[in-house]
């Protein structure tokens, strides 16, 4: 008897099976598959806006370092032309600091325009070490400004 039972309820469970089985029908399968390609649109249009979003946040960046990088070399300028009217020795160390100043500086700039956009981690950690190294230029020039006067 309970194997009976058994056998019914094994019968009866294969049945209710078959039939949910039966609804996924061919055109509710259709949708399924629509959706999944709406939603693989959506990711691509997602993934293309975030692709650009970098690229304008590169530009955005780049443009900006190279405005502080020419405000570097314009001071730079300037103290050297300054320069001229100081004694020989003076102005041999300062001629000095500030070439090196220069080099530093053009090699930002180098840096930035030779700059591949990759990892985004790296991507911040390149911005953080020249914003820091535009600092400390902008720091040195201050300082040779006022050790001048």
């Amino acid at each position: 008897m309970k194997t009976t039972r058994f056998n019914v309820v094994i019968v009866i469970g294969i049945a209710i099976m078959g039939m949910i089985s039966c609804t996924n029908s061919p055109t509710k399968k259709a949708e399924v598959l629509e959706d999944a390609k709406d939603n693989v649109l959506v990711a691509e249009q997602d993934l293309n806006q975030a692709v650009s979003d970098s690229i304008n946040e590169y530009t955005r960046y780049k443009m900006e370092a190279e405005t502080k990088l020419i405000e570097n070399d314009l001071k730079i300028a300037a103290l050297k032309n300054n320069m001229k009217a100081e004694r020989i020795e003076v102005r041999t160390k300062y001629e000095k600091e500030l070439n090196e100043l220069e080099k530093k500086n053009a090699n930002l700039k180098v840096s930035i325009s030779e700059y591949k956009e990759d990892d985004v981690n790296k991507w911040e950690k390149f911005k953080e070490l020249v914003n820091q190294d535009i600092e400390e230029i902008k720091l040195a020039i201050s300082r040779m400004s006022e050790n001048r006067k």
